[in-house]
């Protein structure tokens, strides 16, 4: 029979099947390598009041949240987020556009100090660039355009590479004063 595990505590819990019937565990019971959570999607045999021989079933939503909320609390993953869009510009220009965006909406959150001298020195290496990639397209009619273009590109690579080995180390960026 299929359930949904409504909860667990240190030895017991309690599967609720789709037509609202309930069963009794033993964590003994459980045969996953993974310990019950609550929402997980399990596969059982029934006893009586009892569920025995369970068995988890793919992903639970408890498992699917519980992912999505430590990225959501990582202060960390944002500005990653960033720079990897940064570095995928050379592929897909508009990803750094997208990444410029999304620093400008998270340094305006509550964020921490760690992260909003990241979020700076993202916005700042945008722009720095977008001033790199302008001249560069100005210059390609005198042939030195794709020289300025990949120098550009490669700055920003170096840029994005220091930032992101600095935010890997719980380091804030420097102050440029």
């Amino acid at each position: 029979m299929e359930g949904m595990v409504l909860g667990i505590d240190a030895e017991e819990g309690v599967i609720r099947t789709a037509d609202g019937t309930r069963y009794r565990f033993r964590s003994s019971d459980w045969k996953s390598p993974r310990a019950p959570q609550p929402r997980d999607r399990v596969d059982f045999v029934v006893d009586g009041e009892y569920a025995r021989e369970i068995y988890l079933m793919g992903y639970g939503m408890g498992d699917v949240s519980e992912a999505f909320s430590k990225v959501q609390t990582s202060e960390k993953t944002m500005p990653a987020v960033v720079y990897g869009c940064y570095i995928g510009a050379l592929l897909w220009g508009v990803t750094m556009i997208v990444g410029v965006a999304l620093a400008y909406v998270y340094r305006g959150s509550e964020s921490p100090a760690l992260t909003r001298t990241h979020f700076d020195y993202q916005i700042s290496i945008f722009w720095k660039s977008l001033i790199g990639y302008l001249f560069g397209i100005l210059f390609l009619f005198f042939g030195v355009g794709m020289v300025i273009l990949a120098l550009t590109y490669l700055w920003v690579i170096i840029k994005s590479v220091k930032g992101w080995r600095l935010l890997n180390q719980g380091e804030p960026m420097p102050s440029r004063t």
